[in-house]
């Protein structure tokens, strides 16, 4: 294909006072400096804090669908993986793109599945990149002009809202989508010769299809750019170039769609274990439930805006997805009105394609999962976080451009409206300021829970039968251990010196073991522990409770039961610890048993007949320490009833002084021990 002259060519470069003879270019005064410097760092902001947040809040183990992945390494160690398995459908989607970089990451850093986070990161970031590339082209102005609206599009591209993709492994799966389509937008609008564009447009399309489903749209999207948009002048090159990619779009869906089935373990399909069939679509419920389908898809593109107030979500987000919506609309209608202008079409086209991707991926989502819920509430899950991003980012540009077109066909500029743009930019900061906060706190939140799950995860070998939030899979993670993927690795026993051993024990104020219940059902005795664990200064809830028995002869501890702490998210305690006074609460405290409070069951038989000194641990695992909790016991299981003794708070009642620094501490108020 050869391009016409009537292409677009590189714009010439501005002829300045230095090109002219007897010219001496003027230097760059201060305050442009200084505003370039600034502008700068305030677009880079966002992706660095996200990065930071990132590092300190990821957790090194498979969580859910990343155990998928080990099979897929177990074959490449047998030498039996094939190229067929790159492509297994996993629901609807088939991620050869997606199986493929992790199985580079397994190849470079085989115990490190936090990689994959950073790989999501490094994907905004490319993103963002793009972005700007197309608002220097659609704007042609310079990056002086313009750095405030990629300053705005990061906060909404790197926001910790979206902490549900980045802190999972291999979610960056999701951000393939809009970084594969802001990368094929950049390549049709460039001034690269036809071949080169197409190659790198239908790359990116094939990359975008073989990592997510919605990925699909990155072939449709470019065409009314390559069509109406002027980027391709030559009408005969423009027909070649459609052609060929329509072509290639063509052999790519047939084979997509060829016997597309899920060939995963049904464990890793969305409702599939529930005998419920996860490629089913609903397109005729989707189209004659119009009350459902709309306020489904206007909170599907305002989730990413609708948390961080004390608004309900469902709401929030509806209102967020039907400003957008609106905007949009706007928008489109502006480029309608003024189609006969190409430089109009060649402005908002790339945006207004950047923004269909969110809209149309919200139709594709409620055509696929609506029927999956009652009230709709799935479309906030917030894995789908990502896939508003690209609306908002559009429109952020889409109404700068319009503005500034309106304002050059007016005789006077109307400051009002100029006005007005700048309070929506203002409302958006606010509302993103609001989401940051918000979103900190929930990879604090999330950090807990995935900890919480590695704790239980690790002890699938000693302890099978365990009580988590989210199942464990044992076959996966034995797997995975044997094949040296975990790191650390499961334990081999339960002795609690496999743990650091902390000296000191924590404050009964942040921690406690309070009590012991004693029960009987038809498998005969059980116990329920109860009490509440917070690590030191409340820097979380504790990763694990160990429940101990201290074997006598040999002085040593054992773990016979790993509970966890179901109380509500930490960082609740301090935005409603005065709110919740006088209130009712299913506990004395909101910081103790409502926010950190545990209660675990056991069976007595786990323990051997014999007179036990029973006492909890309060387990850090970024530390690697257990530290011991006030409250202390003793079970006497040698007769026919057992029999419980409180022991009260002094760790000299079951012998632990050895551990507190040579019982230099200052220990807790003792109580009388009783007996039940």
């Amino acid at each position: 294909m050869v391009e016409s002259s009537l292409s677009p060519q590189p714009a010439a470069p501005a002829v300045s006072q230095s090109t002219l003879p007897g010219t001496v270019q003027k230097p760059a005064t201060f305050i442009e400096r200084f505003r370039l410097v600034l502008g700068c760092l305030l677009v880079s902001l966002p992706g660095i804090a996200l990065f930071l947040l990132i590092r300190e809040h990821r957790v090194n183990i498979p969580f859910l669908d990343d155990w998928m992945f080990v099979h897929m390494f177990e074959k490449d160690a047998l030498g039996t993986l094939t190229v067929a398995d790159y492509f297994m459908v996993q629901m609807e989607h088939r991620m050869a793109f997606v199986r493929a970089v992790i199985m580079v990451f397994h190849k470079v850093w085989p115990t490190d599945w936090t990689m994959q986070m950073f790989f999501c990161w490094f994907l905004l970031v490319l993103t963002q990149v793009n972005v700007g590339v197309l608002i220097k082209r659609t704007s042609g102005k310079s990056f002086l002009t313009w750095w405030p609206l990629l300053m705005l599009a990061a906060l909404t591209l790197f926001s910790p809202v979206q902490y549900r993709i980045v802190l999972w492994a291999m979610m960056f799966q999701v951000a393939c989508p809009a970084f594969f389509l802001s990368t094929a937008l950049v390549a049709v609008t460039s001034p690269w010769p036809l071949w080169l564009r197409w190659i790198v447009g239908v790359l990116a399309a094939s990359c975008a299809t073989q990592s997510f489903a919605s990925g699909i749209l990155v072939w449709l999207l470019p065409l009314p750019i390559v069509w109406f948009g002027g980027v391709i002048r030559n009408s005969l090159a423009r027909h070649i170039f459609g052609a060929l990619w329509l072509v290639a779009f063509g052999i790519t869906m047939v084979l997509y769609f060829h016997d597309l089935k899920n060939e995963v373990d049904s464990a890793f399909a969305y409702k599939q274990q529930d005998g419920h069939e996860t490629l089913k679509s609903d397109l005729a419920g989707f189209l004659k439930e119009p009350g459902r389908a709309v306020p489904y898809v206007l909170r599907f593109l305002g989730g990413h805006l609708g948390r961080g107030s004390s608004l309900s979500v469902m709401h929030a987000s509806f209102y967020a997805g039907l400003i957008s919506v609106l905007l949009y609309t706007g928008a489109m209608a502006y480029l309608l009105w003024h189609w006969k202008r190409l430089d109009i079409r060649a402005k908002l086209l790339p945006w207004l394609m950047f923004g269909a991707y969110s809209i149309a991926t919200a139709c594709l989502v409620a055509v696929g999962r609506m029927w999956a819920s009652t009230n709709g509430d799935n479309a906030i899950a917030p894995r789908y976080a990502i896939h508003p991003v690209p609306l908002t980012v559009s429109l952020i540009v889409l109404t700068w451009l319009i503005v500034r077109d309106w304002q050059k066909q007016r005789e006077t500029p109307v400051r009002t409206v100029n006005r007005a743009m700048l309070a929506m930019a203002v409302v958006l900061c606010c509302v993103q300021a609001a989401s940051w906060v918000h979103g900190q706190h929930l990879m604090e939140m999330w950090q807990s829970s995935r900890l919480r799950g590695a704790v239980t995860t690790r002890f699938v070998k000693v302890m099978p039968e365990m009580d988590n939030v989210v199942p464990v899979n044992p076959h996966y993670a034995i797997l995975a251990d044997r094949l040296g993927l975990l790191d650390p690795p499961l334990l081999k026993d339960r002795q609690l010196n496999n743990f650091r051993l902390a000296p000191k024990m924590l404050s009964s104020n942040t921690a406690r073991f309070k009590n012991i219940e004693i029960g009987m059902d038809d498998d005969g005795f059980y116990g329920i522990a109860e009490g509440y664990a917070c690590l030191a200064s409340r820097e979380r809830v504790a990763d694990g409770v160990f429940l101990t028995r201290r074997i006598p002869r040999e002085g040593r501890w054992e773990i016979f039961h790993v509970e966890q702490v179901t109380g509500m998210p930490l960082f609740l305690g301090e935005m409603f610890f005065k709110d919740t006074q006088f209130v009712h609460l299913p506990g004395q405290s909101v910081t103790q048993e409502v926010l950190a409070g545990f209660s675990g069951r056991f069976r007595l038989n786990e323990l051997p007949p014999g007179l036990h000194d029973i006492m909890a641990w309060a387990y850090d695992s970024k530390k690697n320490t257990v530290f011991p909790i006030a409250g202390f016991f003793e079970l006497d299981t040698r007769g026919a009833h057992p029999k419980l003794k409180r022991l009260g708070t002094n760790p000299a009642a079951v012998h632990l002084s050895k551990f507190l620094e040579g019982g230099k501490n200052p220990q807790p108020q003792s109580q009388p021990a009783t007996e039940e």
